[in-house]
């Protein structure tokens, strides 16, 4: 009698629950929804809009991305370094060098046409090449840049590459417009003179291409413009500029309304220019009648299902749960269960029966294991004990080595040992995890001594603390691993050039331990990014992760590594930690 009156009241319950927490919300939910119906539909369809859009410019800037590869590829071939000096060669080698460039740039052109413009003080040494007034393509001549803006602009981006919205070469009495995408070929032995231009025209054909491969509301308009409005391509010839309207709301990030028309528009950083979507809003509330009639026999329907799931719930689930209840009210560890039948059921409250069982079971067994847990803890700490011998025998025995070697004229040896034999005894510590920065910087330095002696003195280092911190406290061995990348990555084999600077500092209430080195190598900030976060391979960076990972998990996210790129070249980090002067100091952030 006790089990039924409880599966009632838990019935009642449940039934309460559902008319309070489900029907009445959801009746008025459907009630408000009939009057937010456009908003919702508006607030679905510019998600879907803007995720589209954002796609859609993503193909473009593949597009912009595999031209960009191609003129890359151009520059790096040698045929384009050869234009840098064009003084000593005769007509005929200029004709035959003319001939190969004029091959290499029509092997890339197809519906992109790649242009060669070359500076030279002479053109008309080249009387035999076409200008831009008659060939669409090919390899140009010209002795300035001073006439045509967009080649003085690509000579100052300085190899980037750059977007400019010119005249079409060749034929072109209306004056049409194409789009270009720029890059200056340098050159490589002059501190970087610009000796030629590389240009690829009508590229507005490839991406109108990936414009109309997209699947629109009717009447439709889609621009993209660059970033003063100018419309580089589009889906209306005849509209020469484009800018969004004042008047109108931000309904989602990127998605723009106004009282006749959504703008759905993305930025693409790489090319700055901007993709916008003009949809009547005619296009997309035509349907609104539709909806309103599925939401309401949607409304119906629900009701029905959640009358039916309440009986079924009833029957099936809170019955058996309330026994399970009562199980689990007079279980005592130790005893034996006696097993009910809904232990058998396929669904999840048999699940729920046999994990429970197993709990027990493994309860009564934990109770056994116990006794055998303390006896081997007790063993560990034995062997703990013993295992702290070994350490100090180590010591003596790199002490006497040292000693061997100074007796034996060999001091050189003896300073490696003695180097070694503190960056042991340090690093070991006793088992201690926080030292001092005075600790930690012999440390760093024992470090540096044998690696200078390793890689021949090929660098030098440096090393300023300021004064009155020596005695500040922080985790040990985390300047080693940012001192050993900057020596094998950066500066091991720069023949004595190379330069290692370690700066401690307090600034802001935070202890600021700063490792540069002016290596030749570039710094990849992404993968380092990668490295920090956890989400590159585990089995690269293990030492700056490392480090990393063991500041943050002491003193919290706040503190860590911060990778950037030295103005004079090379890598700097800078290591962040609070100020400890004493250990209960550090206890707080760890309790």
């Amino acid at each position: 009698m006790f089990r039924r009156a409880q599966s009632q009241r838990l019935t009642k319950k449940a039934l309460l629950f559902v008319i309070v927490f489900i029907l009445i919300p959801m009746l008025i939910i459907f009630w408000f929804a009939s009057g937010r119906a456009s908003l919702a539909i508006k607030l679905q369809v510019g998600k879907a809009l803007s995720e589209l859009n954002k796609q859609n410019h993503a193909t473009m800037d593949r597009v912009m991305d595999a031209v960009d590869q191609k003129l890359v590829t151009i520059m790096s071939s040698e045929l384009m370094q050869q234009w840098k000096d064009d003084n000593a060669i005769n007509t005929e080698q200029r004709v035959q060098k003319y001939i190969a460039t004029e091959k290499v740039l029509a092997n890339y052109s197809s519906s992109v046409k790649y242009s060669l413009f070359v500076l030279t003080k002479q053109p008309a040494d080249y009387y035999f090449a076409p200008s831009t007034d008659v060939s669409g393509s090919g390899v140009f001549f010209v002795q300035d840049m001073e006439g045509k803006a967009w080649q003085q602009q690509a000579a100052e981006a300085d190899g980037r590459g750059l977007v400019a919205f010119i005249e079409k070469f060749g034929f072109n009495p209306n004056s049409q417009k194409t789009i270009a995408y720029l890059r200056a070929v340098t050159n490589l032995s002059d501190r970087g003179e610009t000796i030629s231009i590389l240009a690829a025209t009508e590229i507005e054909n490839l991406l109108l291409a990936e414009m109309k491969s997209i699947e629109l509301p009717e009447r439709t308009r889609v621009f993209l413009t660059d970033s003063g409005g100018a419309v580089l391509v589009g889906s209306d010839p005849g509209e020469l500029s484009f800018s969004m309207p004042e008047s109108g709301e931000e309904l989602l990030p990127n998605v723009w309304v106004t009282n006749s028309h959504m703008y759905v528009y993305h930025d693409s950083p790489s090319y700055e220019n901007r993709l916008v979507y003009e949809i009547p809003l005619s296009s997309l509330l035509g349907s609104y009648n539709d909806v309103q009639e599925i939401i309401q026999i949607s409304a119906i329907c629900y009701f029905v299902v959640i009358l039916f799931f309440l009986f079924y719930l009833s029957k099936s689930v809170l019955r058996p749960m309330v026994k399970l209840a009562s199980l689990t009210r007079s279980y005592v560890p130790g005893k034996e269960m006696a097993r009910a039948p809904e232990e058998g059921r396929k669904d999840e409250i048999g699940i729920s029966y046999r994990y429970f069982y197993m709990m027990t079971e493994r309860l009564n067994q934990l109770v056994k294991e116990k006794y055998v847990m303390e006896i081997k803890q007790k063993e560990s700490e034995l062997i703990l004990m013993h295992s702290q011998i070994t350490p100090h025998l180590l010591y003596n025995t790199l002490d006497s080595v040292y000693w061997y070697g100074i007796r034996g004229g060999v001091p050189e040896v003896s300073d490696m040992v003695r180097d070694l034999s503190t960056m042991l005894r340090i690093g070991l510590s006793r088992g201690k995890e926080i030292i001092t920065i005075r600790e930690e910087l012999n440390h760093v330095e024992a470090y540096l001594h044998l690696q200078e002696k390793r890689y021949n003195h090929s660098f030098h280092f440096h090393i300023h603390v300021e004064e009155g911190i020596e005695g500040c406290l922080l985790p040990k061995v985390i300047i080693q691993p940012l001192v050993e990348n900057s020596i094998l990555h950066g500066i091991g084999k720069m023949d004595g050039e190379g330069e290692l600077w370690i700066g401690i500092r307090v600034s802001d209430g935070n202890l600021l331990i700063t490792v540069e080195d002016n290596g030749f190598r570039p710094l990849d900030l992404e993968k380092i990014h990668a490295l920090l976060s956890g989400t590159a391979d585990p089995d690269k960076g293990f030492g700056i992760r490392n480090v990393h990972k063991r500041i943050q998990l002491r003193f919290g996210d706040a503190y860590g590594l911060t990778y950037s790129v030295r103005d004079e070249g090379g890598t700097k980090v800078i290591i962040r930690l609070p100020v400890n002067r004493a250990e209960d100091e550090i206890a707080a952030y760890t309790g």
